[in-house]
């Protein structure tokens, strides 16, 4: 993130992508694959 007109930018937020450890424990949390962010 930064302001038009900077070289590079202010700040840098990385992405955090990872897998659930245990399959099927978390029945009704929606089956997804993979979590990117604050999912």
């Amino acid at each position: 993130a930064g302001f038009a007109g900077d070289d590079a930018p202010r700040a840098v937020f990385p992405s955090i992508v990872g897998r659930p450890r245990h399959h099927g424990i978390m029945i009704g949390m929606g089956q997804k694959d993979s979590y990117v962010g604050d999912e």
